[in-house]
């Protein structure tokens, strides 16, 4: 299992940061669900990332930082860089996720992730308010993007032991059975489609980046993407019906189809 985790304050501005895209990702998650993924808004306590965390092989920390920085810059470091051990203080961070890394390693052991990521973003103000300040808005819109992608190729990698998968292409759209769709595709309603060497690759995306849309086929899940155009200039019959494989890659972020070009005849 991934737990996405967002940790702030929801009173100071751009410190809400990760709370803000964790809350989003809960929403989309709980509209959308993605077998194995969770989002934890875990506020300012540290003893809650713990438990949050615990019993799952992937964690994504969400948090802002401040330092001397340029507001609004996206920060990706491991875990295991950033643990520390607690020191008791009168604050509202006295048991932070920092510590909570460092301690549920060694409470939970084997139960603890073994992938831990955590992400910052730069904050330009921590001072009291509810708002977002805008460029750190901008940069959780970002974030957000970056966190799809992370669980979609999460999803994905949970499955990679099932080895390719079954595809068609018909009438000029390639047809994902609900199965495929569900194990790369859960994360996205879009998909964006080129060409590399000898494969068609579908990379998901979300909707509002642009790409065609994944559509819903029928009541079962199956689902298709608008293919023609691309099946043509690799020299195939877009009006015919073709059975295909494909792979996760997970370099590309997409769904590797092996679709090699043929020559005009």
């Amino acid at each position: 299992m991934l737990a996405v985790i967002g940790c702030g304050n929801l009173n100071r501005k751009d410190d809400a940061v990760g709370v803000v895209v964790a809350r989003r990702l809960a929403e989309r998650l709980r509209l959308h669900p993605v077998p194995g993924v969770r989002a934890f808004d875990c506020g300012t306590g540290g003893m809650e990332v713990m438990f949050a965390a615990r019993g799952c092989d992937a964690l994504l920390i969400l948090d802002a930082s401040k330092s001397a920085a340029e507001p609004g810059a996206i920060y990706q470091v491991p875990g295991a860089e950033l643990e520390s051990a607690h020191e008791p203080a009168y604050t509202l961070h006295d048991f932070r996720w920092d510590h909570a890394l460092m301690a549920g390693r060694r409470i939970f052991r084997e139960q603890f992730p073994k992938e831990v990521q955590v992400w910052l973003v730069e904050a330009a103000d921590t001072s009291l308010g509810l708002e977002l300040t805008p460029k750190i808005a901008e940069a959780a819109e970002a974030l957000y993007q970056r966190v799809l992608a992370f669980v979609a190729d999460y999803a994905a990698r949970r499955h990679a032991d099932r080895g390719e998968a079954e595809l068609a292409v018909k009438r000029g759209a390639i047809h994902l059975s609900q199965e495929v769709y569900s194990r790369y595709f859960d994360a996205r309603s879009g998909a964006v489609l080129f060409a590399r060497g000898e494969e068609l690759c579908v990379m998901p995306v979300e909707e509002i980046a642009g790409g065609l849309l994944v559509k819903q086929k029928n009541a079962k899940g199956d689902r298709s993407i608008d293919a023609a155009e691309l099946i043509r200039a690799r020299g195939w019959d877009d009006l015919g019906e073709h059975a295909l494989t494909g792979r996760w890659d997970s370099e590309l972020g997409a769904l590797a189809i092996a679709m090699p070009k043929r020559s005009e005849s």
